[in-house]
């Protein structure tokens, strides 16, 4: 299927139903039938926008002024009925959650099926292939509500590929998939390749990508700025990717060794195991000592239990074994009050009316507060979105400001859950630095992440769960 803009511009509507500025402007590209391209640039550069605009949500579900011509086989999207665009085009969204519509994984892959009165045992055949397919065989009898981030992402992409699309959309599917969950996705691309269907990936991370697309096209505030052949791509140097603030082309790779002594002890964690119930433990800590200070990444495969730990530690959730400060006791309740997160759904913490007093919310009034926090937007670019509700800000610029939030609280310890994800180069760099500064502040900082890049800038040690192990490491590059 032909995807073709033809001078398209898009302008959202604001509240009072004056026109915003352009998301997109003045676009002219082609998509031949089969081709695989990538679409990338800085967050809120118009990625996003782009994929709505050829799944009809723009100007279907999102009131927006289009401009110029938007085509799938000569056809204007605009024209096309909705059931006509499921059928044609399948979409994985930036936010997993979002396109969910039953409580279990066998009857979210069957759900578009059974919309479309397919018989039953083709709905049957296409569930257990398309399982197989994304790696979730094992996760059918599974409620979604109790999936990793990294599962939910998988299960989207079956959801998307159930009623077997021309067109396959993919914003930001990366985002929260192990090296395994992207070698899984490199292989869905293409295998859809192989089939004659069009794929536009709109992503940040690069690397897994290599030697699948066709093309990668540069966004910068809605325009086209480059239109690269995959050739040529892999030619350019990582300076080229730095200078127009993306990601590496290239994997990056780490070997473990033992971990580094510290200073001052933090998190004591000795005799504790952790598992939901009827199951088999998650993990299991006999003894594991944190240092005071630092910003340590918690690393390992989707649905290992990262998040799970994160919250045994911050008292969310309870578990056998004893949990110290050093050699002093910490409690459930000392834990709660002396730590902050930063969750993975960042959405479900932002409740202000504008940045500006999402960001004075729990803090105490006066200039002191004040002026910490326009130093932490500044620090994050979110300064210029202010006056913005929260909720209308692009997916990196929500994780930014959940990141603002937590170093308002200036607390002992800071947890965070794939802050990166959503984040370009730039914003991936500048959000590493300011973790490393708030941890130079004496904080202790874990972060969750399967971000290669985000892991090689930040972090000297990780503590890694693997085979219900959880173990403290210090990481190198594999070729040092």
């Amino acid at each position: 299927m032909v995807i073709e803009f033809a001078e398209a511009t898009v302008s959202y509507f604001g509240d009072d139903e004056t026109l915003l500025p352009a998301a997109l402007s003045s676009i002219d590209l082609v998509i031949p039938a089969g081709q695989s391209v990538l679409v990338t640039g800085d967050s809120g550069c118009g990625k996003t926008t782009l994929l709505r605009c050829l799944n009809g949500l723009v100007p279907h579900f999102f009131d927006a002024h289009v401009t110029g011509n938007i085509t799938l086989d000569g056809v204007p999207v605009a024209q096309l009925p909705s059931r006509d665009l499921a059928s044609r085009v399948g979409t994985v969204f930036q936010d997993p959650r979002s396109e969910f519509f039953t409580f279990d994984v066998a009857s979210e892959l069957a759900f578009c099926c059974e919309n479309f009165a397919m018989p039953s045992e083709e709905i049957v055949r296409r569930v257990g292939e398309i399982a197989s397919e994304v790696g979730i065989t094992d996760l059918l009898g599974r409620r979604i509500a109790g999936l990793s981030g990294g599962e939910k992402q998988k299960l989207a992409i079956g959801s998307a590929m159930a009623l077997n699309p021309r067109v396959l959309l993919f914003d930001e599917p990366s985002a929260n998939l192990d090296l395994d969950g992207l070698d899984m996705l490199r292989g869905v691309i293409l295998d859809l390749k192989e089939r004659g269907v069009t794929t536009v990936i709109a992503d940040h991370r690069l690397s897994y990508l290599d030697g699948v697309i066709d093309r990668c096209i540069v966004l910068e505030t809605g325009r086209v700025t480059a239109d690269i052949t995959s050739d040529r791509l892999g030619q350019l140097p990582d300076a080229w990717f730095a200078d127009h603030g993306l990601r590496r082309l290239r994997r990056t790779e780490f070997r473990s060794a033992p971990p580094d002594p510290f200073d001052q002890a933090g998190p004591k964690i000795r005799d504790i195991q952790f598992a939901h119930p009827r199951c088999a433990p998650l993990w299991r800590i006999d003894e594991l000592t944190l240092p005071a200070s630092g910003v340590i990444g918690i690393t390992g495969a989707n649905g290992v239990g990262k998040t799970t730990l994160m919250k045994v530690l911050l008292g969310l959730l309870k578990s056998r074994g004893r949990i110290g400060w050093g050699e002093r006791t910490w409690t459930r309740r000392q834990r709660t009050r002396d730590c902050a997160l930063v969750m993975q759904d960042v959405e479900y913490q932002l409740v202000g009316e504008s940045v500006w007093d999402e960001m004075l919310i729990g803090s105490p009034p006066g200039p002191a507060t004040e002026a910490r926090a326009v130093e932490l937007l500044t620090r994050t670019g979110l300064e210029e979105l202010r006056e913005r509700h929260p909720l209308t800000l692009s997916g990196g610029q929500k994780q930014r400001l959940g990141i603002a939030l937590a170093c308002m609280k200036q607390a002992r310890v800071i947890c965070f859950d794939e802050p990166t994800s959503g984040l370009d180069a730039g914003n991936m760099q500048r959000i590493s630095g300011l973790l490393r500064d708030v941890a130079g502040d004496g904080t202790l900082v874990l972060v969750i992440t399967h971000d290669a890049e985000f892991i090689e800038s930040t972090f000297d040690h990780t503590v890694h769960i693997d085979d219900h192990q959880v173990v403290l490491e210090k990481l190198a590059r594999k070729e040092e």
